[in-house]
């Protein structure tokens, strides 16, 4: 197996090795996998990147923990929605914070925008978007809403020249979306957390207050920096 790769996240490494690990031993479903322990010898990694990388391919039905048993592969492919958000673990965690820092200048003044100039059919494709968020029980459909609502929220503000700008940062939202959903959903209620900070922003452009949208925005979004900066064990400002 290619040794892991120091300089980047490991649990990020142990993803792309466990393709490999399948491959090599020609794996099946049903069949055991190594424990925690010795997957964190053979990689020479922390098992707590193991069991973070582990925690990832549960939650994408790739494998499944039997009591008394082990970890047991469910299927030996890993699955096409997984191999997609590989390529968005490998953000630095630095970029992903300037990214939302960006993004906190440039949808403050979408959802004051939004709040002036919504119409009746925005504030049903908002509302919806906060209700899957709320009702989602897994992580895709999670982001999916968290997503949509700020894609929707742009279309909003019925701006061309704002949308243009938007359309050529959207490759870097949604895999900013992705890296920090992805690194806070091991939170307890943060999902919650996300839904009702959501509402609260909606609520202000359903209110048509321009100023109290752009607050609402750039909290959740200073919301999501901190959570990101206590993860990685960024220092406080």
């Amino acid at each position: 197996m290619t040794a892991v790769n120091k300089n980047h996240r490991m649990f990020e490494q142990v993803l792309h090795q466990f393709r490999e690990y399948i491959s090599s031993r020609n794996l099946a479903a049903g069949d055991k996998l190594m424990t925690e322990r010795e997957m964190a010898a053979y990689l020479q990694v922390s098992r707590s990147s193991v069991r973070e990388a582990l925690r990832i391919l549960e939650m994408f039905d790739v494998i499944y923990s039997k009591p008394g048993e082990g970890t047991i592969l469910k299927t030996p492919h890993i699955p096409k929605i997984l191999t997609t958000m590989l390529q968005f673990f490998t953000i630095p965690t630095e970029t992903s914070i300037e990214l939302l820092e960006s993004r906190k200048v440039l949808e403050g003044g979408v959802a004051k925008l939004a709040a002036k100039r919504r119409k009746e059919s925005d504030i049903r494709l908002l509302q919806n978007a906060v209700e899957r968020m709320r009702s989602a029980s897994d992580l895709q459909a999670q982001i999916q809403a968290d997503l949509d609502f700020h894609l929707f929220l742009a279309k909003a503000a019925y701006n061309n020249t704002l949308s243009d700008i938007l359309v050529l940062v959207s490759d870097l939202v949604t895999p900013n979306l992705y890296t920090t959903r992805l690194q806070t959903q091991e939170i307890a209620g943060v999902n919650d957390d996300f839904a009702r900070q959501h509402q609260t922003i909606l609520q202000a452009v359903i209110d048509k207050n321009g100023h109290r949208a752009a607050e609402e925005m750039e909290r959740h979004i200073e919301h999501t920096i901190d959570l990101m900066k206590a993860l990685n064990r960024f220092p406080a400002e």
